[in-house]
């Protein structure tokens, strides 16, 4: 995940648009709109993000709809000036504020959710969601909302749930808008992709209205007050940015190898394939393979119940080479029970899995561990920030495909630290549901990843590598044991 802050560093707008201008991106195709509803998780992520479609499909007739997750409370944690109350007030005016300069005539649902809790939320917010679809019939309908790669758990949470609404309304289609990517991605690490961003070009008077409603989130673009903790929250380069004339939207990940809907010329049907499936969704193993694995069952793999997982789970943390960790990655973490090993190393660290039901389970087996953050994932399509000294990848590489297992090497090592620990532990024996087996990920992961070999332990049922940037020095040597 990526702390923000307004004094943090962001890649200069001019980065970014250099770049997209040379990606000949595909228009958003406005003309084929006819209804729109807008997912925000905060008030300003809609005039941040959508602003300009807003104002375009409100001069275009087209009937819109502005779903706000969370009235925002918690964007300035340290006020001495402002109650969480106070700073929800004011920000539910200032999100009616900027929805009066660019769609008058929109219908604002806020749903009152916990600001920074949203994850916690989503059947909530799915189900207000599909209300609000279900209220306009069941006609086309574009449904827009913060891209789940951005690097925030609200904008993550608020993407699934709008996606997942989606799912209920067979006229739907999905489309997601960065917001802090802009800040800490750059075009060359590919951290957003440029590939299915589609652009709107804001006339003159629409990216004027834009500015307008921007301005109107006072609380967020202007401090609070001098005093400290009441600082102004967007940063300069993020604000440039979006005052730059174009506004862009991500289509689903599926969207270069399936054929778009007629009703919607240039963006896939989401209907066409799950939400949550990979890219290469005919390889790698999408979210309803585990949704139906799992099923109601609370532990499938009997992870609590064998002496195998039990004895694995003990060598794989006795194979970490240090005591204690400041920030860890578990993707894949199912049910949680190797998490809880993890946590107990670790000063921070986040679990993620592909299927909410294992998800549900892992964060009610560690509720009281503050220090653990849960997300629902699916690597290596959505990949946090980092960066972390420690990844464990553990029985999740068989589950892609060769271009997906590549895309997962390569995002775990860039996550990582100079100091970073990579360990990798998978099943020996063939799966036939499984794209890859163990042995396959675990020579790629050494061919490709560019680190060093730690230690490893092979046997017949599983094998465990732990791998680390070069030079590798051995336990003993950094314990002082060796001259």
């Amino acid at each position: 995940m990526v702390t923000f802050t307004a004094d943090t560093d962001g890649t200069p707008p001019a980065v970014w648009t250099t770049a997209l201008d040379a990606a000949g991106l595909t228009p958003f195709p406005l003309d084929a709109l006819t209804r729109l509803v807008v997912v925000a998780a905060h008030p300003d992520d809609e005039t941040l993000g959508a602003a300009g479609l807003l104002a375009s499909a409100t001069t275009a007739g087209v009937d819109i709809d502005v779903v706000v997750a969370c009235d925002g409370e918690a964007s300035h944690p340290h006020s001495p000036t402002h109650t969480p109350a106070q700073l929800a007030a004011i920000r539910r005016g200032e999100v009616a504020a900027a929805l009066a300069v660019v769609a008058p005539g929109a219908t604002m649902t806020l749903l009152h959710l916990p600001d920074g809790g949203l994850t916690d939320r989503l059947a909530p917010m799915t189900e207000a969601i599909a209300l609000v679809l279900a209220r306009g019939g069941s006609g086309p309908v574009v449904v827009v909302s913060p891209w789940i790669g951005d690097g925030h758990p609200d904008h993550h949470a608020a993407g699934t749930a709008a996606s997942d609404a989606a799912r209920t309304h067979p006229g739907a289609t999905v489309l997601q808008y960065p917001i802090w990517a802009w800040h800490w991605g750059t075009p060359d690490a590919g951290d957003v992709p440029l590939h299915r961003l589609r652009a709107l070009r804001l006339t003159a008077a629409v990216a004027e209205a834009k500015g307008r409603a921007l301005a109107a989130h006072h609380s967020q673009v202007t401090p609070l007050s001098e005093a400290p903790g009441d600082e102004m929250l967007l940063p300069r380069t993020l604000t440039a940015f979006f005052e730059a004339g174009t506004e862009y939207f991500l289509t689903p990940a599926a969207a270069d190898t399936r054929p778009p809907p007629t009703a919607f010329p240039g963006v896939p049907d989401p209907s066409a394939f799950p939400v949550g499936s990979s890219a290469a969704a005919d390889g790698s193993l999408g979210r309803g393979f585990f949704d139906d694995f799992y099923g109601d069952r609370t532990d499938p793999w009997e992870f609590e119940t064998r002496w195998y997982e039990e004895r694995k789970r003990d060598l794989t943390l006795a194979s970490l080479p240090r005591r204690r960790f400041r920030s860890a990655f578990e993707p894949g973490c199912s049910i949680g029970v190797l998490t809880a090993g993890l946590a107990a190393r670790s000063d921070r660290l986040l679990a993620a899995d592909i299927a909410r039901r294992p998800l549900d389970l892992a964060r009610r087996r560690l509720r009281d561990a503050t220090h653990v953050a849960f997300e629902q994932l699916q690597v290596p399509r959505d990949w946090p920030a980092g960066p972390f000294d420690l990844v464990v990848l553990s029985e999740v590489g068989y589950y892609c495909d060769s271009d997906d297992l590549d895309r997962l090497i390569d995002r775990a090592v860039a996550s990582l630290t100079d100091d970073g620990v990579l360990v990798a532990c998978h099943w020996r024996h063939p799966v036939a549901e499984y794209p890859l087996r163990g042995d396959d990920v675990h020579d790629r992961l050494r061919e490709r990843s560019g680190l060093d070999v730690l230690a490893t332990h092979v046997e017949a049922d599983f094998r465990l590598d732990v791998l680390v940037r070069p030079p590798a020095v051995s336990v003993a040597a950094a314990d002082g044991l060796l001259g």
